[in-house]
């Protein structure tokens, strides 16, 4: 399709408004286990750790998934591969629904549902988005999985329909929404690169620019990399693809170390459960500038400095949180989530940004599948772990120490992959 010219608003933003509404639906099914968990637990006499295999069965399944859903949607385009996995999605949770059997939880929620929400989520989106933004990458990345934080937003509302409604018709709301919301918009709006809509990639549109406004550029520092058609195989053959996915999977086990037990250990710990629910609305709406805010620093400060700062907050919201359970207070909780969601907000988009910057190309949704396996993999362990560590030492100090030592790890190695030294954003 030949490439006209493009005036007004620039399509990618579409995209990213469209991506940001997709991820914001998917995410709660995720975000959502530990509201449920709480609930499921006080119908069912279940182990806290054999519950929370579910969660571990979910993220290695979405891991798996990833890098075949990236790879479907850089052949077959968002179109063909997405609804389908809104529809899976859909299917499972109406199985959960009627769930009455532990079994039940770890077929529909840790196979089912984390093969149709890897369908729609991180890795598609990702891949979407990287083909629509070169200059503005981080920045565009950091909007999309603002709809993260937005979606932790409706945790709150499903916290109050599990309490008015219960958690089985709950879960048929969820359902219900997944269905038909995603699909709508993808099929309407979705397009894998600029040239399926026949426009100009945002490279493309900056160099047309009036350059004495002032612009930002890419500057290739690799030539010899950057110019690298890079397929799964040949980036795994590189030190560069292990740190970042080593950096992903330490990243995600201190982070699942923590959100996967966080309500149960606000109730145990004297808090109420209205309390603990407000907690995931203000994580909610602080996530959402934690994106943002990661997205520009990864453009402004670059990828590596953007992802050590998240780790110092997170490490800080450890600290805060350890306090709040050996001192009821609110005022520390809340501080806690402060941190939470902005340490944890800042990672995703400039890890997501590094990754595109090192291995861009018509293959980049397989490897950063593959990437992202890392990390689903460290959640897994981290949610797992944090169950067993409970229930060994009916304590939460060990998760914390465990939970900031990996985050100290993740800085460090995104200091050995330095996607800086083969693409730099800089301000012309």
């Amino acid at each position: 399709m030949a490439v006209r010219p493009e005036s007004g608003i620039y399509y990618g933003w579409v995209i990213v408004a469209v991506c940001f509404g997709v991820i914001a639906l998917i995410s709660p099914v995720l975000g959502s286990f530990s509201v449920f968990y709480a609930a499921v637990l006080g119908d069912f006499s279940w182990s806290r750790g054999s519950t929370a295999i579910a969660m571990s069965i979910h993220l290695v399944v979405s891991g798996l998934t990833a890098p075949v859903a990236g790879g479907l949607v850089d052949r077959y385009g968002p179109r063909r591969v997405m609804p389908i996995g809104a529809l899976i999605t859909a299917a499972a949770l109406v199985w959960l629904s009627r769930s009455t059997q532990l079994w039940h939880f770890y077929l529909g929620f840790g196979v089912v549902a984390a093969i149709g929400s890897a369908m729609l989520n991180t890795v598609p989106l990702m891949t979407v988005v990287s083909h629509w933004f070169e200059r503005r990458r981080g920045t565009a990345m950091g909007i999309v999985t603002m709809g993260q934080g937005a979606g932790q937003l409706a945790l709150m509302l499903i916290q109050m329909l599990i309490g008015g409604i219960g958690w089985r018709n709950t879960y048929l709301v969820l359902a219900a929404s997944i269905a038909v919301v995603p699909t709508t918009l993808i099929y309407l709006f979705l397009y894998l690169r600029p040239s399926d809509r026949g426009v100009a990639g945002d490279a493309q549109r900056a160099n047309e620019e009036d350059s004495s406004r002032g612009r930002s550029e890419v500057v290739i520092v690799d030539r010899q990399w950057a110019d690298t058609e890079w397929t799964v195989w040949r980036a795994v053959g590189t030190f560069r693809f292990w740190a970042l996915m080593l950096m992903m999977a330490c990243f995600a086990t201190g982070f699942f170390l923590v959100s996967t037990h966080l309500i149960v250990f606000l109730t145990d710990k004297g808090y109420s459960a209205v309390l603990a629910a407000s907690v995931l609305g203000v994580q909610g709406v602080i996530n959402i500038a934690g994106r943002f805010s990661g997205g520009v620093l990864a453009d402004r400060l670059g990828r590596e400095w953007t992802i050590t700062l998240s780790s110092g907050l997170f490490i800080v919201c450890v600290v805060l949180l350890n306090a709040a359970g050996w001192a009821v207070s609110p005022l520390l909780v809340y501080s806690f989530a402060v941190f939470y969601a902005m340490g944890s907000g800042m990672t995703l988009p400039a890890l997501s940004a590094a990754a595109a910057d090192l291995f861009q190309g018509k293959h980049f949704g397989s490897i950063f599948g593959v990437i992202m396996l890392g990390g689903l993999c460290g959640g897994a362990i981290g949610a797992w772990l944090g169950g067993r560590l409970v229930d060994l030492t009916n304590a939460y100090s060990v998760n914390f120490i465990v939970a900031a030592t990996v985050m100290v790890a993740s800085a460090a190695l995104i200091w050995k992959a330095r996607p800086s030294r083969v693409r730099v954003i800089r301000r012309i």
